[in-house]
């Protein structure tokens, strides 16, 4: 009985093991994903006001809680509110006016690093996000603090001469 005692427990911290690496490797994919939509908007000649908003909404999943619009239903409903909102959202023509379109409670833990262009013709997106291991009752076992920073990157060619040109950038 008590050897199997001790087998339940390892394989239980194991599993959690797992499912906290689970975690941590979706959120380093949306970051990445989230760099590239930052990136991409920015090769094509968007200002850093609009590249910051494309990076928030490419970071949705990481993003947590909805905040604002109040949503009390199930996961389709946020799916409804979410595809209506993030045109508006995109839209949106000043900071102020961002968090009564669409907020969520983790957007603030997202570091935007600049567009940085690298000479060759390339262009370098980097964002970080501190994220949370709370979610998990044995973080404390695997890692000394409640959250780690991830950080995404995307590498993409300048293209934003085939749709401006010098003049008008």
């Amino acid at each position: 009985m008590i050897e199997s005692c001790i087998v339940v427990a390892l394989v239980c911290l194991l599993f959690f093991c797992i499912f906290q690496l689970s975690q941590l490797f979706a959120a380093q994919e949306v970051l990445n994903y989230a760099a590239g939509r930052g990136a991409r908007a920015r090769t094509v000649g968007f200002n850093h006001f609009m590249v910051e908003k494309t990076i928030r909404v490419g970071a949705i999943p990481n993003a947590g809680r909805l905040i604002n619009p109040v949503h009390t239903g199930g996961p389709s409903g946020q799916y409804a509110i979410e595809s209506a909102r993030i045109p508006l959202y995109l839209g949106g023509e000043s900071e102020g006016m961002l968090k009564a379109i669409l907020d969520y409670s983790a957007w603030d833990t997202i570091i935007f690093g600049a567009s940085s262009s690298l000479g060759d013709g390339t262009l370098q997106q980097n964002i970080e996000q501190e994220v949370s291991l709370t979610n998990n009752p044995f973080h404390r076992a695997f890692y000394a603090s409640d959250s780690i920073t991830l950080k995404g990157d995307c590498t993409l060619d300048e293209h934003y001469s085939l749709y401006l040109d010098e003049a008008g950038w």
